[in-house]
């Protein structure tokens, strides 16, 4: 599955976001203000940074920025576009095997990645980021979902998944869990990229205010639009 995520991001040289622009919507433009008036300055993570769209954004308030991910290709366009910047580093790391000490970052950025993690780790993964947040620091994600403002909306949404998920649980023989399924990705859409199945999990209100409970997370603010959940996210004192 790792394979078949990272090969779009490695093939392309143009990133998804910047055909569409830096942010996905107004909700992500605004949870942005939000998370950087959150983390009085300090260090932020830009998990997932993707191309960097992000990563300027946040080095214009922060302190200092440390952008991760898992693909060369991604960070390799990071960098130029973020070149002069001193303020931002650069690290090739997995999501699921972060590579920092405990109780390090003021807050940590996490954009349209979550529906790359198995439904099993979950809670693994918030875990892991709730440890190297400081107490009382703050996780914004946008997290995918099946479920839209009209229930019409969201029951179609949940039958195509449904659909996708037991043609590849059943049919192919893959071994899925339920909320995983893979979808055809059109090069056309986003420019020089490869065409293929690519894999992406959606998660239900349910499944993520349990999650999130369970990883000692305080939920800010949270928000449902156009197929994603927008949420921030404050680490607990105990």
């Amino acid at each position: 599955m790792a394979t078949n995520i990272l090969s779009p991001y490695q093939a392309g040289q143009v990133y998804e976001e910047e055909i569409f622009g830096g942010f996905e919507n107004q909700f992500e433009a605004q949870y942005c203000k939000d998370f950087l008036n959150s983390t009085s300055k300090g260090l932020v993570l830009d998990l997932a940074c993707g191309d960097g769209r992000h990563t300027l954004r946040l080095s214009e308030k922060a302190d200092y920025v440390i952008a991760v991910d898992l693909s060369p290709n991604n960070l390799r366009m990071a960098w130029r576009k973020c070149q002069g910047k001193e303020n931002i580093a650069f690290i090739e790391a997995s999501m699921l095997d972060l590579p920092f000490r405990e109780n390090i970052f003021e807050g940590i950025w996490f954009s349209q990645a979550f529906e790359y993690i198995a439904p099993d780790r979950r809670l693994g993964f918030l875990l892991s980021a709730r440890r190297i947040l400081k107490p009382r620091g703050v996780l914004y994600m946008s997290v995918e979902t099946w479920m839209y403002p009209s229930l019409w909306v969201s029951l179609k949404e949940l039958w195509s998944n449904f659909r996708l998920y037991l043609y590849w649980r059943f049919v192919k023989r893959k071994p899925l869990l339920w909320g995983e399924f893979l979808y055809y990705l059109s090069s056309e859409k986003v420019g020089d990229r490869i065409s293929r199945w690519h894999y992406h999990v959606h998660t239900d209100k349910w499944t993520l205010l349990r999650v999130l409970r369970k990883s000692e997370l305080r939920i800010l603010k949270l928000d449902l639009h156009d197929g994603y959940f927008y949420a921030l996210c404050e680490r607990a004192v105990t």
